[in-house]
């Protein structure tokens, strides 16, 4: 006997904003692409998770409107899909004030966060190289430029 399981509006719901959210970045990367001949897609993919990350990377602690983090892990790929099916990155934070407060997610860095302290040894560009070139070895990268 077949199964006819009806979608929730909840389910159609978070479809609906993981194609918006995969169509968002497409468009991104294109208009990066567009507006530098000759760049490569993990260029284009570094640019990108340099702006919608900002100065995020393991170790950090920040300070945004939900209160106050140390950044965990940053993930890429493969590994950033597992936690959240629909993503190219993600942050996994733990809350300064409550430990046991931990947040995986995508929030874009905004002119109202701020960093609070960084380890001095990490290189934020070498970061967003490292994370574009895990989308262009898992192939993604190239296809979604074509998309």
């Amino acid at each position: 006997m077949e199964s006819t399981r009806q979608t929730s509006p909840e389910d159609l719901a978070l479809t609906m904003a993981r194609q918006t959210n995969r169509r968002l970045e497409l468009d991104r990367i294109a208009a990066l692409k567009a507006d530098s001949p000759g760049m490569t897609d993990a260029e284009a993919y570094r640019r990108l998770f340099e702006s919608a990350i900002g100065p995020r990377f393991e170790g950090t602690i920040y300070r945004d409107a939900a209160g106050t983090w140390e950044v965990l892990e940053v993930l890429f790929g493969d590994a950033a899909r597992e936690r959240q099916s629909y993503t190219s990155w993600v942050l996994v934070e733990r809350s300064l004030f409550d430990h046991k407060d931990r947040r995986v997610h995508r929030f874009g860095w905004t002119q109202h966060d701020a960093v609070l302290l960084q380890p001095a040894e990490f290189d934020v560009r070498a970061h967003a190289a490292e994370a574009a070139s895990a989308l262009v070895a898992n192939g993604l990268a190239g296809m979604a430029v074509r998309a």
